[in-house]
Parts: C-alpha cells; structure tokens; sequence
C-alpha cells in the first residue's frame, strides 16, 4: 500500500510538471527555445525535453527541426473550445440561437472573446444553411472584421487596441475590411451608439452579419449573438436590429445583468 501511494504521488507530481510547462507555453507570442522554457518553470532541460517529447507525440507540441524552437499546436485551443461549448453561457443562450434563427430563416451564432480572437461556442444553422463565413474563417475568427468581433472591441482601451494590432494586426481579407486603426476606432464608436455592429462584406464578398451583445451582472459583454446571410437576402434593416436588440437584452437578463 505504501508503495502505490508512493506511485500516486510521483504520478501527481509529474502532471503538475507537464501542467506548468504548458502554462508557461500558453503565454509565448513566438516559439521558444528548450532553454526558455525549462528556465521559466525552474526545471532541467532534459526533464523538460521529456515531456515536450510526449507533447509532440500526443500532437500538443510542434518543433521546427531547422531553427530548434518549440510552439503549442491548436489541439489545446479545440480542448478549450469543445469546453467552452459546454459551459453555462452556451446552455444558457442556446434557445436565443434557435429563436434568432426561426425568426430570420437564416444561420446565427454564439460568440466569446479568448485572447483577443473571436471564438464561435454556439451555432444553429438556418434553413440557409448558409454557413460559408464560419467554415471559411474557422471557430476562431478576427476581432476587427467580424460584428460580433468589433462589439468586444468597443470595450477595449486604447492601450488595449494597441496590443491587438501588435498580436494579430489588422489583415485585410475583402476589399471592406478596415485596415487602419483610426478608422476602426471610428467604427468603435459608431457601434457604441448604436449598440449593435455589421459584418458588412468585411470577412466575405456577399455575406452580411448583425451581431448584439450579451451582458453580464457586471455590465461587461461575456457573448454576442449574431446572424449571418448572403447580402442579398439580408432583411429590413431597421426591424432586424430592433429585433436583435431585444434578444440581447433578454440574454443579458438571463446572465443576471440588470437594467
């Protein structure tokens, strides 16, 4: 009995081990030497090796044979996303999808904010089935050109917008697509005002989004609905926001926000 214990405690801290170096992985801009990295968690660079090693193996880690460097693979970003499905935000607003959905006939979506990426934890196809964008873009799409992007973005400091370019910048992906900071702050603050946000042909040549956010008890936007639909079907625009609107604030009420 003695001996199993003995076992589970050397098992347990061998986890904790594998657990700090992905930790200090996850807050790498670029690849890392083998030395950084044992450096940042106060470990050997063979015991270090071991286990980025087993990371490679299991498919968590990429090395670059030619300059030697190492970088977490996306495998742990699907993890998160599969969990990010399941938490009480999705649960929560999963009925506003299907009521967003039944009312234009056409796709919606259930965004979050990670690292400054826009990440989709809830979709329900439309009759359209019109899911082009998404597929194309990936279940993590940019800030900038995205509705549901441009509304977390309306809660960012300038410091923090800053940042964002220095990150990821601002890639051009149609010929509507805002490139410039300045004017994506004018942008910002037009959202503001008006309190909901289109993806106007800034992601994809003939498709069109409105995004809404979804507030918390702390007033901080945690989600955003949207919908999606080719250009020429998009709706009345007065009404769909109006309508929009409404689905936004009875979200929020159900995450306990107060008006």
């Amino acid at each position: 009995m003695a001996e199993s214990g003995k076992k589970s405690v050397k098992q347990n801290l061998s986890l904790h081990k594998a657990m700090e170096i992905l930790g200090a992985m996850v807050n790498y801009s670029e690849p890392a030497r083998l030395l950084d990295i044992a450096t940042d968690v106060s470990l050997s660079s063979s015991t270090v090796l071991r286990f980025l090693n087993t990371f490679i193996e299991c498919g968590y880690v990429e090395k670059d044979e030619k300059t030697q460097l190492y970088r977490l693979t996306m495998k742990l970003a699907s993890m998160g996303y599969l969990c990010r499905q399941n938490n009480h935000i999705t649960l929560t607003l999963q009925r506003y999808l299907v009521e967003i959905s039944n009312h234009f006939l056409e796709s919606s979506s259930l965004c979050i904010e990670d690292s400054m990426q826009v990440v989709y934890v809830g979709v329900n196809e439309g009759p359209s089935r019109m899911l082009s964008t998404l597929s194309r873009i990936g279940k993590i799409a940019p800030m900038h050109c995205t509705g549901v992007g441009k509304l977390f973005l309306t809660e960012y400091s300038d410091y923090q917008l800053d940042e964002l370019v220095k990150k990821h910048g601002l890639p051009r992906f149609t010929e509507r697509t805002i490139t410039s900071l300045d004017k994506l702050k004018e942008e910002l603050e037009i959202i503001r005002e008006n309190g909901c946000s289109f993806d106007n042909e800034e992601c994809e040549i003939g498709a069109m989004c409105l995004a809404v956010p979804v507030r918390d008890y702390s007033n901080k936007i945690v989600a955003c609905l949207s919908f999606s639909c080719p250009t020429q079907r998009f709706p009345e625009k007065e009404e769909a926001i109006v309508f929009m609107k409404k689905i936004g604030e009875m979200a929020s009420l159900d995450l306990g926000y107060r008006l």
